[in-house]
């Protein structure tokens, strides 16, 4: 997807997480709603290094 902000022209690419549907969460409106749990598990991405204003953190 190309973007833009304040000029800057960038791409970015859309990440997808594949899920299933569970059971039942409840009702809302009259209507139910089902639990939507991810098909494989999360994990954290490393860590990333940024500067700002000369500054270099972690996040």
């Amino acid at each position: 997807m190309k973007l833009l902000y304040r000029g800057v022209s960038y791409e970015e690419q859309p990440s997808t997480l594949e899920v299933s549907e569970g059971e039942i969460g409840g009702r809302y409106r009259g209507q139910i709603w089902k639990i939507h749990r991810p098909k494989q598990s999360l994990r954290r991405s490393a860590a990333k290094e940024m500067i700002y204003r000369g500054i270099t953190y972690r996040i």
